[in-house]
């Protein structure tokens, strides 16, 4: 049987152990032509020492390479756990009806010619789907090359395994066999399991994490995503993943148009709204790079190094060319290299000449006498209370000369006794992807050090681990209070219950209101004498607006006056409103018009709002100018709830910032109105994002530091999620 005290699962997943390491195995198919995807499988098999009892299937062989066959499953002499079907689309259902006939839980489809070929091959994967629901089967694929387990020496993996692939803590799930292929055969580290997961008819991404998260012999988790089948599934794996402190690599195709064209071609996935999933990751603590070989160096620094404690990275170069390239590319990723203290200072200008430059990232080249010096410096910059990671840059790729190895061994066996010393994650980076000089490779990975190729590649997976530190470390202290739902939650539940189309804008405003955002003084007013009692009593200068639960857009209709500082400008105004209103919209109900406080001034125009993603759900926006559909030029995205560091960091990253720090001679901004407020919205949109299809907050006004913020303008629209 399978040998599931191997695995931990996880309550919230299925145990896939009899998938993913099967104490028995039968392969349908079994092929004695060489090159053979039947053949294969049995070879990796072999390969690695399986344990357990292993089945060929073939109607016209006694056995295959020393393996027993058999001419269908229902003569095997045993059960199985897992049925590797090896035969092409039009064969495969029949098999994987046998494979539920005979018990096996699990099942692995190797065919293409299902979802990503059309209509007649989604019906035939829609029969796939059918027969594994109805038998409860685990089935993988169809459409890819297979699991393997390099710990426990298991597999249904019909592609070669190279002989350098070897077994580690890091596991994989790689929607893209052919990438799957090229993660094993790099052997750059260790692999618990790999997993090709294909079209994912059945089993998706979310549920081999969930499985992985629970495992004990898995510290990483590296994935790469075409699609996000089930976002809900995936949040709970991810969350998994989390607690159990396994870090998650992805890489998510999807970004451009061309991309969620390929993607559905590839493996009939539909690729989600790209900004959100970004949201999501970084809700989740999942560490998004963008390409392979970030993915490569990032999984190597995550399974070698210790957590960073901190964001402070010090970095050692022999170049000061290096480190302009180092700056040039760092500014964008927001990696932090604090200045170095008054000690080290000191102690780096006994050690390098007069004229080299203290400085973090340092230039350790000084005179070139690179033993004497460059050591000496990693030891001084390791020890800075501020340095949380020490990146040191060193390459030396394989036929160098002889004395070139012997100065990378020095700086090498340097960033070991530091790593030994300090306990920090240190790591050892060349600026080329030119691989590794083996000596200086071997001295590294017996002391722990990881050895990174590329310098923005190293930079990224410096990004990515100083990232998900920070992020561990947030979710392991007591989580923040973050804003309460309000005493009329009941009341806005049952009154948007079943409702379609838009709230009125006071009944919008009230809205915020009831969830603490502050709005403007206001009054409806149904004539234009209404409207110049209502401008008195608020105070000049005011706003008018038309009031139609049929407009929502005034201004783009003329149907806004602003700055109105009399009672004839505002009688003047009602009469113009009221008139463009009715040309331009002659089937509208108008109420009147409202009549608002003018807030201006100093005050900085943003735009706060939640959409309704058709994957995850909720999302909260920011940004500043603009109506809500244009702001993704210039937003930020966050799931909710939002604490408050989630909201300034909503904002620090925004182009926004600037103008709320003071721009050309305005005063601060009340930025702690405004965190206050994004997170009362995303308090708004966990309690009836369920109702609200879209809210926009256009313009929030955020008045000088001490004075708050305003909802000037209000947009409610109503719907149920479908």
């Amino acid at each position: 049987m399978s040998a599931s005290d191997e695995t931990v699962a996880t309550e919230t997943f299925r145990d896939l152990s009899p998938l993913l390491n099967p104490g028995a195995i039968a392969v349908v198919g079994a092929s004695k032509r060489s090159g053979s995807a039947g053949r294969l499988v049995l070879q990796n098999l072999r390969h690695l020492g399986y344990s357990g009892q292993v089945y060929a299937v073939h109607p016209r062989h006694d056995e295959v390479l020393g393996f027993p066959c058999y001419p269908h499953l229902h003569s095997l002499p045993g059960p199985v756990d897992s049925v590797a079907i090896l035969l092409g689309a039009d064969k495969a259902l029949a098999i994987l009806e046998q494979a539920a006939e005979i018990g096996a839980p699990a099942a692995w489809v190797l065919a293409a010619g299902f979802a990503e070929a059309g209509p007649g091959g989604e019906a035939r994967e829609a029969e796939l789907v059918r027969i594994a629901e109805e038998n409860g089967l685990m089935v993988c694929g169809p459409n890819c090359i297979g699991v393997a387990d390099l710990v426990a020496g298991s597999a249904t993996y019909s592609v070669a395994l190279s002989p350098k692939t070897h077994a580690g803590r890091v596991s994989a799930v790689v929607q893209s066999g052919a990438i799957c292929l090229g993660l094993a055969n790099s052997a750059r580290f260790g692999f618990r399991t790999l997993i090709s997961s294909g079209n994912e008819a059945v089993l998706d991404s979310a549920d081999y994490i969930g499985h992985l998260a629970g495992d004990p012999h898995t510290d990483v988790i590296v994935a790469f995503l075409e699609g996000i089948g089930s976002p809900e599934k995936f949040i709970a794996a991810a969350e998994a993943a989390a607690e159990a402190g396994k870090p998650i690599l992805a890489v998510k195709v999807g970004r451009s148009e061309m991309a969620r064209r390929t993607v559905q071609a590839h493996t009939g996935s539909l690729a989600g709204s790209d900004r959100v999933v970004d949201a999501a990751f970084r809700r989740l603590g999942v560490m998004r790079v963008d390409t392979l070989d970030e993915l490569m160096e990032a999984a190597e620094l995550f399974a070698t190094c210790p957590v960073p404690e901190g964001e402070g990275v010090g970095l050692l170069s022999l170049s000061g060319g290096q480190i302009g390239l180092i700056a040039d590319l760092a500014e964008d990723m927001g990696l932090t290299f604090p200045d170095f203290s008054q000690e080290a200072k000191r102690s780096l200008k006994q050690i390098l000449p007069p004229f080299s430059p203290i400085a973090n990232p340092l230039d350790a080249w000084g005179s070139g006498d690179l033993e004497a010096t460059y050591p000496a410096c990693v030891d001084v910059v390791s020890w800075e209370k501020d340095v949380d990671l020490l990146a040191v840059s060193r390459g030396t790729p394989e036929g160098v000369a002889e004395r070139e190895i012997e100065q990378s061994l020095a700086v090498a066996d340097a960033a070991v006794e530091a790593a030994e010393e300090t306990g920090k994650p240190v790591l050892l980076f060349s600026n080329f992807c030119a691989g590794f000089q083996p000596e200086v490779k071997r001295r590294l990975d017996e002391g722990g050090v990881p050895y990174l190729q590329g310098t923005r590649e190293t930079l990224r997976a410096i990004q990515a681990f100083v990232d998900y530190g920070s992020f561990l470390h947030r979710e392991r202290k007591e989580a923040e209070v973050v804003s309460t739902s309000p005493p009329e939650l009941a009341r806005w539940r049952e009154r948007l219950q079943g409702m379609t189309g838009s709230l009125s804008e006071i009944e919008a405003r009230r809205l915020l209101v009831d969830y603490g955002i502050p709005a403007p003084r206001e009054r409806a007013a149904r004539t234009a004498d209404e409207a110049a009692e209502a401008a008195r009593s608020i105070g000049y200068p005011v706003v008018l607006k038309v009031l139609s639960p049929n407009i929502q857009h005034k201004t783009e209709i003329g149907g806004v006056r602003v700055g109105l500082a009399d009672a004839l400008a505002v009688r003047s105004a009602f009469g113009e409103v009221m008139e463009v209103a009715r040309e331009r919209h002659p089937d509208a109900d108008i109420e009147g018009a409202l009549i608002q406080e003018m807030v201006g001034g100093d005050a900085v125009e943003v735009i706060v709002g939640v959409l309704r993603d058709a994957d995850f759900g909720p999302v909260v926006v920011f940004g500043s100018g603009g109506v809500l559909v244009e702001l993704f030029e210039d937003s930020s995205l966050r799931l909710p709830p939002l604490s408050r560091s989630d909201a300034r960091g909503m904002i620090e990253e925004n182009q926004a910032t600037r103008l709320l720090e003071g721009f050309r001679g305005k005063p601060p901004a009340d930025v702690e109105a405004l965190v206050d407020a994004l997170v009362r919205v995303s308090r708004l949109a966990v309690d009836l994002g369920d109702h609200i299809a879209a809210l926009d907050i256009n313009p929030l006004m955020v008045l000088p530091e001490g004075k708050g913020v305003r909802a000037v303008d209000a947009l409610v629209e109503v719907g149920q999620p479908r």
